[in-house]
């Protein structure tokens, strides 16, 4: 803009006699909006004001910007700059249209467009979880619970921060899956209250990105804590919710075994249990030879786990035959693979066809390899599952062999805090 530009110089006047500001009083207004919009200082003060308003000095950026801002005007309309007529405006009888200066929305562009995550470390959270699933039944809870706490303080902390929308669903899809996976410790360690908060937790952040596989993989944790708490028919109602959402995906076997056959036969429906059990195998992942899935498995169960979990639902009506055959091809597996929990479950699982045949001694024998296989890594599902092979085996008290079992899972107790129903 050349230097006298009248149509400007009159503008500016106009507009600030309207403000009710002095020369003085619109440098100042203009010196507080460069620091509050933009962070910048300047030098402007009412002698500048003065020049432009005779037509003797032409303002340079950022007063442009900030005069636009200030009068919530366009540079066409302050004269600044030549453009189409103004269609609305001072000086045409009618009130200006309030656009926004095209430098906040430029800013506002760049805004959005920031993040204080990158796409790199996304992919570095989501693989920390992956290997923690990975790790979870071989280093327990006294090794992850610390770091998983840590991980889910810190991808926390970056909430407060910005990022767009799909590093955002990204970020949510970590936090619940450490929720998920606190939960699940937790319930190894006997705190179902704490389990179900974190898996409530991350269940609300599976819903917030709408993402039926997170939800499917928290209700099968959340089937789990039920079906620990004794309360079988909440385990079933939270499986079948999340067949829901599982499609016939990766969490279908899973849901299908541990929770609602297992639900199931606990209250004594044998023909669910039939009908999950067989659904549950067809889906179940093939796995190299020597391996199982993790307990918690992202990408499915595969067949020893499904086994595993229907040698469980089988012992609960009753079908001592085919609890057997289940518990005995998990088994193998789980021992090829050296999967501590499952290998101590499945034994317990067995132990008890044996003492439903009175066959007190094999199955004592079986309790006290389960114990001694964990010894290391104490879980509450181990303590609660020797605690229930005790009760059924309260009428074989007498014979030294549970006695001595009973004393061992005593300290089982003390050291696994066991999940107690409702707890």
């Amino acid at each position: 803009m050349p230097v006298g530009n009248s149509m400007f110089s009159a503008e500016l006047r106009q507009r600030r006699e309207t403000a009710g500001y002095s020369q003085r009083g619109l440098a100042d207004a203009l010196a507080a909006l460069a620091w509050d919009d933009l962070r910048l200082r300047v030098g402007v003060d009412g002698n500048l004001v003065s020049r432009w308003e005779r037509g003797t000095a032409t303002p340079r950026a950022p007063y442009p910007d900030l005069l636009c801002r200030l009068f919530h005007a366009t540079p066409e309309q302050l004269g600044l700059r030549v453009g189409l007529p103004s269609q609305a405006g001072p000086g045409d009888g009618q009130p200006a249209i309030p656009f926004e200066p095209r430098m906040v929305i430029v800013d506002r562009m760049r805004r959005a467009g920031s993040s204080n995550v990158s796409d790199n470390t996304l992919d570095q959270l989501e693989r920390m979880t992956v290997d923690t699933v990975d790790e979870y039944e071989r280093l327990g809870p006294a090794a992850l619970v610390p770091r998983l706490v840590e991980q889910r303080g810190w991808v926390e902390a970056l909430f407060d921060g910005r990022q767009n929308l799909r590093q955002r669903a990204r970020l949510y899809r970590v936090a619940a899956r450490l929720s998920g996976l606190l939960g699940s410790l937790a319930v190894d360690r006997g705190d179902l209250s704490t389990a179900r908060a974190y898996c409530d937790e991350a269940y609300q952040l599976a819903d917030l990105v709408d993402d039926d596989e997170l939800r499917a993989w928290v209700r099968g944790t959340q089937a789990l804590i039920e079906f620990y708490a004794g309360r079988y028919d909440h385990c079933l109602a939270l499986a079948v919710d999340g067949l829901r959402y599982s499609h016939g995906g990766a969490q279908e076997p899973r849901l299908l075994a541990q929770g609602q056959a297992r639900a199931a036969g606990k209250l004594g429906d044998a023909r669910t249990v039939a009908i999950a059990v067989d659904r549950a195998r067809e889906l179940a992942h093939p796995h190299p030879t020597g391996t199982v899935s993790p307990c918690l498995a992202l990408e499915g169960y595969c067949p020893a786990r499904v086994d595993g979990n229907a040698a469980t639902a089988f012992l609960a009506v009753g079908d001592l035959d085919s609890a057997r055959r289940f518990a005995f091809a998990a088994l193998a597996r789980f021992d090829a693979a050296g999967m501590t929990g499952p290998r101590s479950l499945t034994r317990i699982d067995i132990a008890l066809t044996f003492l439903a045949e009175d066959a007190p001694e094999q199955a004592v024998r079986l309790v006290g390899e389960a114990l001694e296989i964990s010894a290391t890594r104490p879980i509450a599902t181990v303590a609660v599952r020797a605690g229930q092979f005790l009760d059924a085996g309260r009428r074989f008290l007498p014979t030294a062999s549970m006695r001595d079992l009973a004393e061992l899972a005593a300290d089982w107790q003390n050291n696994a805090r066991p999940a107690l129903p409702g707890g």
